[in-house]
This record gives structure tokens, C-alpha cells and sequence, in this order.
């Protein structure tokens, strides 16, 4: 073979297989409810997207935090036994909804697959402040953080907030806080 093809053979391979760890994005006719006390579209400094967040109150200690087992209702297996997280989606735009986000979170570096999975294991040896606070990799993570403008009374599809991100107008119905 020339050198060219097997050149390009080896380029459209390791873009195929790139493409493979890359969650898709979101469906855009997923509705979400402006009803949800935690709905929220935001961009972080880094790629958070599988990590648990936290809250941590005014002493550092663990004040909030998700506890996720194999039964609970925001946690699906995929058709590969992996699991998802069913309350965040990733918009095209490069924007995160999610529906169970405060503003002052912080992100750990401990995935919804590995909790659930230490969760099975440890179940009665649980303790958020020596699982999560050594894990917190990020207290401040938001680039930009909108929350769902109060008694809006109105739902929207992912693809509405996908082509507001991209307009520039989720003021429009969300209120910036950063």
C-alpha cells in the first residue's frame, strides 16, 4: 500500500474511535419542567458532565449530596451496562441542563458508575465527608450559570434552550448568576 492511504487509514480510524468515548448530545424534544427547583443550564471550566456534585455548607463539611444506588429513579443502565445519569443532558451549543443543580455546588471527580458501584459494596460504611471531600476537584466550577426565572409556569424542550444558548437570549426566560 502507499504510504498516503495507509496514512489516511490510520487518521479515519482514530477519529472513529475518538468519536466512541464522546457522549452524544442531548435529544433536543426532551421537555424539561421550569416547575424543577434545581433546573438550571450552565458551562463549567472543565468537562464535569459524569462527576456527582456536592454542597459543601459554610465549614467545608459535606452539607449536600447526591447517595445513588442501582434502583434509584434518576439511574438507567445503557444497552452496555454503563451507567447514566438521567437529570443532565449536553447541548450542542456546549451548554448543561440539569435538573438537580444549585449554584453552589462543587464537583467531585467520582462518576455516577463508580458511586454506584462503591454504594453496592459499602453500603453501610457510607460517610459523604470521607468519600466525597478528598474528591472535590473543582469549588467554583461555573463559567456561567443560568437558573429558571421564578413562576415562569412554562416547560421547554432541550431544543429550545439549545437555540436560546446559541442566540444569546436565556435571559429571556432564565436568570443569570454568573
Amino acid at each position: 500500500m502507499k504510504p498516503i492511504v495507509i496514512f489516511t487509514c490510520i487518521i479515519f480510524l482514530l477519529i472513529t474511535a475518538c468519536e466512541k468515548d464522546t457522549p452524544p448530545f442531548a435529544d433536543e424534544d426532551i421537555t424539561i419542567s421550569s416547575s424543577m427547583p434545581g433546573f438550571a443550564v450552565y458551562k463549567t471550566k472543565g468537562d464535569y458532565f459524569n462527576y456527582i456534585a456536592v454542597y459543601l455548607d459554610s465549614n467545608e463539611n459535606i452539607a449536600i449530596c447526591p447517595v445513588y444506588n442501582e434502583n434509584s429513579i434518576h439511574i438507567i443502565k445503557d444497552k452496555d451496562n454503563k451507567i447514566q445519569y438521567t437529570e443532565r443532558w449536553k447541548l450542542k451549543s456546549g451548554y448543561i441542563v440539569d435538573r438537580e443543580m444549585i449554584f453552589i455546588n462543587s464537583f467531585t471527580d467520582v462518576t455516577f458508575q463508580e458511586q454506584i458501584e462503591y454504594i453496592k459494596d459499602n453500603s453501610d460504611n457510607f460517610n459523604a465527608d470521607l468519600y466525597y471531600k478528598p474528591r472535590i476537584i473543582d469549588k467554583n466550577p461555573f463559567v456561567e450559570y443560568y437558573h429558571i426565572s421564578e413562576g415562569l409556569g412554562r416547560d421547554f424542550t432541550l431544543g429550545e434552550i439549545n437555540q436560546m444558548a446559541e442566540n444569546g437570549t436565556l435571559e429571556t426566560y432564565f436568570t443569570k448568576l454568573k
